[in-house]
């Protein structure tokens, strides 16, 4: 199984970064390129414009750890396992300190998985800058 490990620095107070990761049904308004967001129970479903929907199952969202754990069931994009988890602190420096790791299978997609990750910190870094 592939792991995509990225930490980064948010220029947001924790309080504020979590607010965003937190709420689930509008996770997109932290990343640009996913659409529509519906909710439904412990499922959300994002539309992904011409690049189809993903339907992931909210694992825990963790209020005291700033945890959010979630999992891809159903994607255009073939993977057979998915399992993510984002957490936020304080950052030594200010601002909040980001974490998201990412494991895939098959391996063979990882590569796949990372430009669509990279665009998201990037996304997520612009929202709260």
């Amino acid at each position: 199984m592939a792991t995509i490990i990225r930490e980064f620095v948010v220029n947001a107070s924790v309080d504020q970064v979590w607010t965003g990761v937190a709420d689930v049904g509008a996770v997109n308004r932290l990343i640009d390129f996913v659409g529509e967001v519906t909710l439904d129970g412990e499922r959300r479903i994002c539309r992904l414009g011409d690049a189809g929907t993903l339907e992931e199952l909210i694992v825990t969202i963790d209020d005291e750890r700033r945890r959010l754990a979630y999992s891809i069931k159903e994607s255009p994009f073939g993977f057979t396992h998915h399992h993510a988890s984002m957490q936020v602190d304080e950052h030594p420096a200010g601002g909040s300190r980001f974490v998201w790791i990412t494991d895939v299978a098959p391996d063979s997609l990882a590569g796949a998985a990372v430009a669509p990750v990279d665009a998201a910190v990037e996304s997520i870094k612009r929202h709260f800058a």
